[in-house]
């Protein structure tokens, strides 16, 4: 845009001139308007595409998933109809593009999606590639394993020198390499190749968040949930938006906050978990 590269061309000037004299304060100022002018521009890129872009990676029930019924293909889960009202709210059209977890922030960062909701943890390091809203659901991990091996699976000791799986990119990845480093770790893009690797007996264990696992050991009768607390932390889930997210950072949050408050957002997490049990069960 034309206007754009004017006011870079300015805000360039005015950076040179001051640093010559000096002038720090004035410096950050106008960077601060630089700033607020590049996020209220991307609420109203929203706007005016009549389109939000959602990014995602449906491997994650029931927050998403892919859902086959009646011959249809589609992408469903609580993650999901979080975004749909935002962008109901915003006044445009949702579109949903799935891929891998690890692929998400960068599809962000270039502008190839416009917010990120696949569950994810704000930590520090994404921090720096991305802004967070404010959390919107908790959950703690567990280890699934196969029945077979609970006798001697009882303790994450037991486990210091087994194949494990996770996702790759997350903070259970993270909690695996810090805490097993003598294990046999696989990182892999999709969840549901990590619990194929553990009904074949490629490795001794998945860890992953407590909901998303009883949906996977609800499919599958020869696994379970150990029964012993894994020491990992909490994961708490936010919306992940490109950095300096400015107003549009803030609508969302406002949104977001309304969901909770009136209960929709634990509403939601009922509904596509009992959707997700139901499509089970057939």
């Amino acid at each position: 845009m034309k206007k754009g590269l004017l006011k870079l061309a300015l805000g360039t000037m005015s950076i040179l001139a001051l640093a010559a004299c000096g002038n720090t304060s004035e410096t950050a100022d106008s960077s601060a308007t630089d700033s607020a002018a590049t996020t209220t521009d991307k609420l109203q890129e929203i706007k005016d595409s009549g389109k939000l872009v959602m990014g995602t990676s449906a491997d994650y029930p029931p927050y998403e998933w892919h859902l086959v019924k009646d011959g249809k293909d589609t992408v469903v889960g609580f993650d999901i109809d979080i975004a749909q009202a935002i962008a109901d709210e915003l006044g445009v059209e949702l579109e949903v593009k799935d891929m891998d977890f690890d692929g998400l922030i960068p599809a962000l960062s270039t502008g190839k999606i416009d917010m990120i909701i696949a569950g994810m943890n704000p930590t520090e390091e994404r921090k720096q590639s991305v802004d967070f809203t404010d959390i919107y659901y908790t959950q703690k991990d567990v280890l699934v394993i196969r029945k077979e091996d609970a006798a001697t699976i009882t303790s994450e000791d037991a486990l210091k020198t087994a194949a494990l799986s996770t996702q790759k990119a997350t903070i259970q990845e993270d909690y695996l390499l810090e805490n097993f480093p003598d294990a046999e770790i696989q990182s892999v893009p999709k969840w549901n190749t990590a619990i194929m690797s553990l009904t074949t007996g490629k490795v001794d264990a998945v860890l992953m968040v407590e909901t998303v696992a009883k949906q996977f050991v609800t499919q599958n009768d020869t696994l379970m949930i150990a029964e012993f607390d894994v020491n990992s932390e909490l994961n708490q889930s936010a919306i992940a938006v490109a950095k300096n997210g400015g107003e549009y950072l803030g609508t969302v949050n406002a949104i977001l906050k309304e969901m909770t408050d009136s209960g929709k957002i634990e509403e939601l997490i009922q509904i596509n978990t009992q959707l997700m049990e139901d499509n089970t069960a057939e």
